[in-house]
Parts: C-alpha cells; sequence; structure tokens
C-alpha cells in the first residue's frame, strides 16, 4: 500500500516510461515532457522502461531528473535497441513480454519506497497495489481497427477493458476522446479527467537566418515547403496531402516541395507506391525521424503544416506548428478542430481539390498567412506543458484524497 500523503509534500510518482524509448512519437512526447514538469516542481518521478527503473528520461541528451542517471542510460539504449529490433522482426513478442515486465515491475518496486501514485501514459498500466491513472489519447483502434497492425489491435483487445478497471482515474486529451472513450466502453464519466496537451516552449518562430543551417542539411530553404509531421501510418493520411500537392502546378511543387517529416510506421506500401514518383523528381522529400533539437526549426521554416489526419486524439503537431508561427491546414477531424479552433484552414480529409485549392492559397495570398500566423499564435498561447502538469497533479490528488 502507499504511505499516506500529505497535501503539501512532494509525491513520489510511479510513471510507466516505454514510449519514451527511441523512436520517439507522440506519446513519447507527453510522457516527457510531464515527467520534466513534475521533477521542476519537487516532485519525485521513477520511470519503467519494461527492464529497470530509473530517474533518468531515455531520449534527452543524457538528461537526468532527479540522479546522474549514469548507468541507467546504458540500459535504456539497450531497452530502446530492444524496442525496435521486436517492433521490425519479432512482432509476435508482444503476446510475452508483459509477464516478463510485470515482473521486472514488482521487483523494481519492493526495492523503493512506494509511489503515492502510478501514471502509465501510454493506456494499459501494469498491475500496482495503490492509486492507477492511465492515459487514453484516443481510442482509433475501435473507430478504425483496419489502420492498425494485427499485434496492437490483439494487445488492446485483450487488455484495455481491464486497464479500464483497474485505473483509479482515466486522464484524456481532449472533450473529443473524453466522448469517444464513454460512447464506445462502459466506464463512468465521472472517472474521465480531461487534461489537455502542451506545448514546448521550443516551438516558436525562428528567422531565416536561425533556421538555415538545420534546413541546409535536408536541402530545404526557409518558408519554401510544406510540412506533413507525424508518424507514417494509414491514419495520418498522408495520401490526401500527396494527391493535393501533385494537383499543384509543376513549377510550383519544384519550388515548394512537401516534406514527409516522421517515423516510419505500419501498412505503408500503398503510400511508398505512391511517394516513388514524386521522392525521384524532388517535389517531395522524406526525412524520418528528426531530433528534439532539429524539430522546432523545421516546423518554424516550414510555409504551412499540412495535417489531413482522419481521426486523431489531439494532433500535438497542429499545436506546435501554430506556436512556430507556421501556418495550420489540417482536417476536419473533430479533435483537430477542439484544438485549431478557428485560426486554421480545415477540410473534410477526403477533399483533395479543397486541399490543394489551400495549398495553392498558402503560396499566394500573404494577408491570408499574416492572419492565421496570428491567430495561431494566440491560440497556442493557450496551451503550455507547465498547465498540463498542474492538471495531472490534480489528478493524482483526487485520487490520493
Amino acid at each position: 500500500m502507499t504511505t499516506k500523503y500529505l497535501s503539501d509534500a512532494p509525491l513520489e510518482i510511479a510513471m510507466g516510461g516505454r514510449a519514451l524509448l527511441t523512436p520517439l512519437t507522440g506519446i513519447g512526447q507527453y510522457a516527457s515532457h510531464l515527467a520534466r514538469e513534475f521533477a521542476q516542481q519537487g516532485h519525485n518521478v521513477r520511470l519503467f522502461y519494461g527492464t529497470h527503473w530509473s530517474s533518468s528520461i531515455a531520449e534527452g541528451r543524457g538528461n537526468s531528473l532527479v540522479e546522474s542517471g549514469g548507468g541507467a542510460s546504458l540500459l535504456t539504449t539497450a531497452a530502446s535497441m530492444a524496442k525496435r529490433f521486436a517492433r521490425a522482426y519479432v512482432p509476435s513478442i508482444y503476446r510475452f513480454m508483459p509477464h516478463v515486465e510485470q515482473y521486472r515491475f514488482n521487483s523494481g518496486l519492493r526495492r523503493r519506497q512506494t509511489p503515492h501514485v502510478y501514471h502509465d501514459p501510454n493506456f494499459i498500466p501494469f498491475r500496482f497495489r495503490g492509486p492507477t491513472v492511465i492515459t487514453v489519447h484516443d481510442v482509433s483502434w475501435v473507430r478504425y481497427p483496419e489502420y492498425h497492425p494485427p499485434h496492437r489491435l490483439q494487445l488492446l483487445r485483450a487488455n484495455f477493458d481491464k486497464a479500464l478497471e483497474r485505473a483509479d482515474r482515466v486522464i484524456v486529451v481532449s472533450d473529443f476522446v473524453r466522448d469517444d472513450l464513454i460512447a464506445c466502453f462502459p466506464v463512468s464519466p465521472s472517472k474521465v479527467s480531461v487534461v489537455y496537451n502542451g506545448v514546448s516552449r521550443r516551438f516558436k518562430p525562428y528567422t531565416a537566418d536561425a533556421t538555415r543551417g538545420v534546413l541546409e542539411r535536408h536541402g530545404l530553404s526557409h518558408g519554401q515547403y510544406f510540412a506533413a509531421v507525424g508518424t507514417l501510418e494509414p491514419r495520418k493520411n498522408l495520401l490526401t496531402a500527396l494527391a493535393a500537392h501533385a494537383r499543384l502546378p509543376a513549377a510550383v511543387r519544384r519550388s515548394v516541395p512537401l516534406v514527409l517529416i516522421g517515423v516510419e510506421g505500419w501498412m505503408t506500401d500503398s503510400l511508398h507506391t505512391a511517394l516513388s514518383a514524386s521522392l525521384k523528381d524532388g517535389t517531395v522529400r522524406k526525412l524520418g525521424y528528426v531530433s528534439d533539437e532539429d524539430m522546432p526549426l523545421l516546423m518554424a521554416g516550414a510555409r504551412a503544416l499540412v495535417y489531413p489526419s482522419i481521426y486523431e486524439g489531439f494532433g500535438l503537431p497542429v499545436l506546435e506548428a501554430m506556436a512556430a508561427g507556421v501556418p495550420v491546414l489540417c482536417s476536419t477531424a473533430q479533435a483537430l478542430l477542439e484544438v485549431v479552433g478557428d485560426a486554421g484552414l480545415t477540410r473534410d480529409p477526403h477533399d483533395i481539390e479543397g486541399f490543394a485549392e489551400d495549398m495553392q492559397a498558402l503560396i499566394d495570398d500573404s494577408a491570408l498567412c499574416d492572419r492565421l500566423v496570428a491567430a495561431g499564435s494566440a491560440r497556442a498561447g493557450q496551451f503550455s506543458w507547465r498547465h498540463t502538469a498542474e492538471e495531472t497533479l490534480n489528478v493524482y490528488r483526487q485520487v490520493l484524497m
């Protein structure tokens, strides 16, 4: 059992850290920023990486939350390599790993002070005899199972109902996810708390001089490319972005290429087929995974963000683009409308002609771009990871009362 909690005392927080293992995606960003904010506020955070516990953040340039973490960095590097290998070559291992990981989770807890609260930011928690919080980022595997690899569907279908039962509180990242979760699962609305994602202070407007070094490495020019950011997978609907860009005049496509930024995901055969000709003639670029240091500069250097996703729980790149002073053109997926408000251009995710028209307008109409940049900056100012952390701590305190 957990020790008695005093409201004015620092919290001992156990947090799932598997999403922090590279390659880092949106859930990893969420966990990283939460852990750092908690530590800055004086709370003690321990992260479980599936193989070991540590106070060191795996993805962060050797950074530690509360200790040097030198030995842990070797372990997290090895865990990251194992994760990449399993994802690529042994997907069936996901059926067996939870048992091994639960043993490591329990054994690590026995050697440390029992946490006040355990929070898993990646849907499915381990068994913990104490207050448990989970974050549900979406229920896309229910709404669009065809967009998910079989092993992930199997994992979620076998474990998510039990995860909801074990959790004392469920955090969701938008009103849309709350409503979708309650529609799909028998969870009490009183158990669900909406806590919006934040945006890193590194995402801000940068001048052409500031972005030049990073952009030149990728053969890009400031303000002369459309950015499409996110894991390459079907739900991101990059085929619409490619088809819309292909409708622009050839000279425009050469001068303002479409740049895909994100890790290789799954079920991408049709995407790669569609990409082939455009990659050869240079009108589309594929950068793959980009470091946390480079990403804000690549975002700030874009003419606009193009984000035609079919389904999102939040849509972090949309918020990051607005913070970076970049116009947003996104789909009408409900969570994206919730985040962008009236600060972006929106189209039905299958409206290829509409996306093409808006892309051309973002090239031709400087007044439109200025209006979107101003509105986006104001909108992004309403979000911060500090506020996300404070609201999350309030959830912890509620389950500890």
